[in-house]
Parts: structure tokens; C-alpha cells; sequence
């Protein structure tokens, strides 16, 4: 009997200390990662392995002190053993991560030199990247396995210590998940749509953000893009005026034909991008541009100017003709308002003027760059933000496409979404000074929930903007003032969700309904006199749906104020 009681004892004391010093070796892993994720994003492969080695070593010690007699014994023990499992599982995940994942990315990164990755001529290693998937392929698995795992441990046990640290690991997992799965994704991608194969060609269109559209701006001018054996160029450029008169011949779901049905999406260049969703823009492009000049094209891509500024900011600035300095700094001023000014009266002139800057920008971008790193962590930002988008004409690459952020898809979803997108009704070019601020409140818990979503647009625009800057094509019928400006604002809310009143700074406003994408969209007019706000509130019964809301993010030339406020269930 007091054998038996001296026995337990030491097993608890064994526990105990087991326990206490597989917590430190844990916590030097988790202090150790986040230095990991920064080591290989900077492609400082030395640092990144030396980092991965000591991490998989601390993994592994903490593994062995779990991994007893002991251990296994008292973790089966319905609730008194849950916080040993957790403990158990969560060693376990870290020893596989530091056996597994980890070299597969650390040798991701050594197998492919971004030094080397694009020569003299501007041209990609297609080889290279085909060289590192298999490696990309297996961490990401192993990360979504350690993930899955981690997540069916025992969440709630009476040792919070133990809960706390089985979430420090998810929140140390899913950031190295998106990376590795980023990585993957960028290795399939880039080797077809570089013409690994077969040549590619894109069309190459750039939004002006300072005249509001759904995927962001105005398409005014575009190029034509040839990529072969990851080489790129640029094998024209071309404005709007070429486009005039054409009509693509594509037809979408019945949501977009009946929402866009007088919008002249299909016969108007100008208004090809007026739904949020990227792919209906780019298939229309790419036809309007077969239609044009007999040439099919594998994809479209588009760009705005704070994507030439991030890449700008990499490759140094470039030159005009005129002497002008091309530069991160000035090129979103430049593109989207100076222009207007010093071309006020001459529209060709401005046309020839915004070639001549996109064409400077793309020479300088697929040209030799001493920073490819710095480049890829432009591309990156500019796609995170919904400035770079990508389609392809192959439905294989394009479902790869619909799995990263280049997308600009409007996601077919039951899941909560907040989606406010902004359209120039003035034809001008005031929305460079448009401010945007949107509410997003989700009320009381049942099986329908109240949504307020609240909009406040200022037009803050200055005096003394050229005629062409403030001018309105849109004839109001009523006393406008120069500067002042008219907006319609698509609302796109949970599916299934319902309008149950809407307000324009505080009396009834008048609301159009349509559906996009399977999701219900709200449309108010909304005349901008200059210098005054204008707030919308829209109130929505939506249905019960958990998680967090999908917030979709126009980008214009200045951010979104968002503030999501959630009641929770």
C-alpha cells in the first residue's frame, strides 16, 4: 500500500517536472518562429537553416519529455488527463514540424537563389521555381495536417496554461500555413503563365483610381504583354479610343445580366469593370480586345498607380522624356491628378502623356533588378490590397488563380460579408478625393441578425480644379456647384439577407435591389456637394451565419476607414 502510494507520488512528480520542462523548450520554439518566418521571407537562407535546426531540436527534446509511460497513461483518463493530452499533442505537432515542414521550406529556399532568379535581360528562372514544388508542396501539407491535428486537441481544460499554449501554437501555425501556401501557389503559377509551355499574351489594364469603379478605377490605358520562357514584354500600348465602338460578345450568370442590364458593361470600355468581381471585367476585355485586332488573349491583368509606386520604389525611379523623374513618391500624384491639370485642355496630349508613364514604369520593372525579394514583396502587398489582378482564359490556371489573393473574385459564400464598392456617376475625376468611412454592426444573437452597416463619404475636394477634373456627364436636372459630385453606392450583404430601411443623413432614402454572386445588393444614389459629408445607414436583417464577416476592400486612392463591431454569440 505505501509503495503504491510512494509510486504515485513520483509520477505526479515526474509529470510535473516532465511538464515543466517541455513548457520551456516549447516556449523557445514559439520564440523562435516568428524569427524563422522573417529569416525566410528576406531569403536569408544561412540564418533560416541554422534557425530551423535549433527550433527542430528544442521540438523534438520537448517531444521526449511528453512522449513517456506516464504520459500515455494519464492522458487517456477522460477529463483529468485532457490538459496532457494537449500537452502531448502539442509536442508532438512541434516534433513533426521541426522533422518535416521546416526543412522542406528552409530547403525551398536553398535550392532556388532569388539573386539568380531573374538574369540580366529581365528574365525568370522558370527551372528554378519547377525546382522548389515538390518541397513547397509537402511543408504545406505537413502544416495543414499540424493545423488539423492541433485543432481536435482538447480546447477547454481545467490547466489554462495548457489551453493557452495550444492556441499560441494555431496562432504561430496559420501565418507559416499562408506562407507556405503563398510560396506554393506562386511556384504552380508562375512557370505555365510565364510560358514555360507555349507563349503567353495578356492584356495589361490600368485603372485610374481617381474616377471610382467596381474592381477599383477607370480602365483608361492598357498594353498588350508577351511572356515566353519567362521572359516578359511589352509589345504595345494603347488607350481607350481604341476600344470605342466594341462590343464583347460574353454573356455571365443572370444575377450580373439583370444588376448590369443599362450599365454598358459589354459596349463601353469605360464601364467594363463595374462589378467588383475581376473575372467578369477581364473576360470582357479580353474580347473586346479579340473583337478590336483578331488576337485571343490567355489572360488579363490590372494594375492602378499605387502598384507602379510599390515597384517603383524597388527598381529606382525612371525617366521621362520631358526630364521628369518618375518615382514611388510622385507617380500616384502624378497619373491621377497633376495630369488633369497640365493637360486640362488637351485630352490627347494627357492620353500620350499616361502612356508614356506606364511604359517608363514597365521598362524599369522587367528590366534587371538588384532587389528580386523587395520586388516580390511589392507584388505581394499590391495583390494583398486588390490592386494587382490576375485572370486566365485556361480554366485549370484560373481555378489556381482563385485560390490566392490575385484573384479580385467576389466569393460565392454563405459566410457574413461586408461589401461596399463606390461608382463615379459624374464622369470626372473626383474621387481622388473621396473619403470613405464604413460601420459594420452586428446586433443581437438569434436565428436572424440585425446588420447596420453605415457609410460616410466626403468629397474634400479643393478649389481651382480644372473643368475637366470637376466635370459632370451625368446632367442632374438639379443647381450643382463646381467640385460637387454624385456617387452610387452597391452594398453587397450576407446571402439570404433582407433591407428593412435605409437612410440618407437621417430621412428615407431611396434603394434599387438587385443580387451578385449569390449575395444581395443594396444601391443608393448619392449627390457629394463639395465639403459636406453624407452618411447612408443601411438596416439589415441578416441570417445567422458564425465567424467572422468577409470584408471586401475597394481599392481607391485613399483607404477605407473600417470599424467592424460584432456582438458576440
Amino acid at each position: 500500500m505505501v509503495g503504491a502510494v510512494v509510486l504515485g507520488v513520483l509520477g505526479v512528480v515526474w509529470l510535473g517536472v516532465t511538464a515543466m520542462m517541455a513548457r520551456s523548450e516549447l516556449n523557445k520554439v514559439r520564440a523562435g518562429a516568428p524569427q524563422l518566418r522573417a529569416q525566410l521571407l528576406a531569403a536569408d537562407i544561412p540564418s533560416a537553416t541554422a534557425s530551423a535546426d535549433l527550433i527542430a531540436r528544442q521540438a523534438t527534446r520537448s517531444h521526449k519529455l511528453t512522449s513517456g509511460p506516464a504520459w500515455a497513461v494519464i492522458s487517456r483518463i477522460p477529463v483529468l488527463g485532457d490538459p496532457f493530452e494537449t500537452a502531448r499533442g502539442i509536442t508532438g505537432v512541434a516534433n513533426e514540424l521541426g522533422r518535416n515542414a521546416l526543412p522542406e521550406l528552409v530547403e525551398a529556399g536553398t535550392t532556388i537563389d532569388p539573386s539568380a532568379l531573374r538574369g540580366a535581360d529581365g528574365r525568370i528562372d522558370i527551372a528554378a521555381l519547377q525546382r522548389i514544388t515538390p518541397a513547397l508542396d509537402s511543408a504545406a501539407a505537413s502544416i495543414d495536417r499540424a493545423i488539423a491535428r492541433t485543432e481536435r486537441l482538447p480546447a477547454s481544460t481545467y490547466l489554462p496554461a495548457v489551453d493557452d499554449a495550444r492556441v499560441d501554437l494555431l496562432d504561430e501555425l496559420r501565418p507559416l500555413a499562408h506562407m507556405a501556401e503563398a510560396s506554393q501557389q506562386a511556384a504552380q503559377l508562375l512557370p505555365p503563365m510565364l510560358g514555360s509551355t507555349k507563349p503567353q499574351t495578356y492584356f495589361l489594364g490600368f485603372q485610374n483610381n481617381a474616377e471610382a469603379r467596381g474592381t477599383g478605377g477607370l480602365p483608361g490605358a492598357f498594353a498588350i504583354v508577351k511572356a515566353s520562357k519567362g521572359k516578359i514584354d511589352f509589345v504595345g500600348f494603347h488607350n481607350d479610343d481604341e476600344l470605342r465602338g466594341v462590343t464583347a460578345k460574353v454573356r455571365f450568370d443572370s444575377e450580373y445580366e439583370e444588376l448590369y442590364r443599362n450599365a454598358a458593361t459589354k459596349t463601353l470600355f469605360l464601364n467594363s469593370n463595374l462589378s467588383p468581381h475581376f473575372p467578369y471585367a477581364a473576360a470582357i476585355w479580353a474580347d473586346m480586345w479579340r473583337q478590336h485586332s483578331g488576337q485571343r488573349v490567355d489572360g488579363a491583368i490590372a494594375v492602378d498607380p499605387e502598384v507602379l509606386s510599390y515597384l517603383l520604389a524597388v527598381t529606382g525611379p525612371a525617366k521621362l522624356r520631358d526630364g521628369t523623374q518618375l518615382s514611388a513618391a510622385n507617380v500616384v500624384e502624378l497619373t491621377q491628378s497633376t495630369a488633369y491639370n497640365r493637360f486640362a485642355d488637351d485630352n490627347a496630349a494627357r492620353k500620350r502623356f499616361l502612356i508614356e508613364i506606364a511604359a517608363a514604369a514597365a521598362d524599369k520593372v522587367i528590366g534587371s533588378v538588384d532587389d528580386p525579394v523587395e520586388l516580390a514583396r511589392a507584388l505581394a502587398r499590391a495583390a494583398d490590397e486588390r490592386r494587382l489582378l490576375v485572370w486566365s482564359a485556361n480554366k485549370d490556371l484560373q481555378t489556381l488563380i482563385e485560390k490566392t489573393e490575385l484573384s479580385g473574385a467576389v466569393p460565392v459564400t454563405n459566410a457574413p460579408y461586408v461589401g461596399l464598392t463606390i461608382i463615379n456617376e459624374g464622369g470626372n475625376k473626383l474621387d481622388y478625393y473621396l473619403d470613405r468611412a464604413l460601420t459594420w454592426q452586428r446586433g443581437a444573437c438569434g436565428e436572424d441578425r440585425p446588420v447596420t452597416a453605415t457609410v460616410r463619404l466626403t468629397n474634400t475636394a479643393p478649389d481651382g480644379l480644372s473643368p475637366y477634373v470637376t466635370s459632370r456627364s451625368d446632367d442632374p436636372g438639379y443647381p450643382i456647384k463646381p467640385g460637387d459630385h454624385r456617387v452610387t453606392i452597391f452594398y453587397a450583404a450576407t446571402s439570404g439577407a433582407v433591407l428593412t430601411s435605409a437612410t440618407l443623413d437621417g430621412k428615407p432614402a431611396g434603394v434599387s435591389a438587385g443580387k451578385e454572386r449569390g449575395h444581395p445588393v443594396f444601391i443608393v444614389d448619392v449627390e457629394l456637394p463639395r465639403g459636406k459629408p453624407r452618411t447612408v445607414v443601411l438596416n439589415i436583417d441578416e441570417p445567422h451565419r458564425a465567424g467572422e464577416p468577409i470584408v471586401f476592400r475597394q481599392p481607391l486612392v485613399r483607404d477605407l476607414a473600417l470599424d467592424v463591431r460584432d456582438t458576440p454569440c
